[in-house]
């Protein structure tokens, strides 16, 4: 019975459950939108790249490094230049808020997305038993 749940098992849930949550910020829900169509894995780390880019250019911010090469700002210009629709699509989404605050919900979207990719393994396991 367990075998057969899994079988169709929907690893969107915890994406599907956020965007439908009237307590969640607006935002959230906008970027657990966004993810619904992303890989385990890539959709996880790509959302964790950019939320850890987020967090070095809040630091410089805070500490008033303004210098256009820093190294925050060459990350993030990196991680853009890439051309990855799923990153560029995040970014738009926080690109209007401050610094912190867009980082902060990069890593609740991170953490999402792991939460997700890490059932990956426990389903596959069950199933091939």
């Amino acid at each position: 019975m367990i075998r057969d749940y899994l079988a169709s098992y929907d690893f969107n849930l915890p994406l599907d459950d956020a965007i439908r949550d009237p307590d969640l910020p607006l935002v959230r829900r906008r970027l657990a939108s966004l993810a619904q169509s992303e890989g385990l894995d890539g959709g996880y780390y790509e959302a964790q790249e950019l939320a850890e880019a987020f967090l070095d250019a809040a630091y410089e911010a805070n500490a008033q490094i303004m210098d256009g090469d820093s190294p925050a700002r060459l990350r993030l210009n990196d991680i853009l230049a890439r051309d990855l629709a799923y990153q560029h699509e995040l970014f738009e989404e926080l690109c209007h808020l401050p610094l912190a605050d867009a980082a902060a919900h990069l890593c609740w979207l991170a953490d999402l997305m792991k939460t997700r990719a890490d059932m990956a393994r426990p389903v596959a396991e069950i199933l091939r038993q």
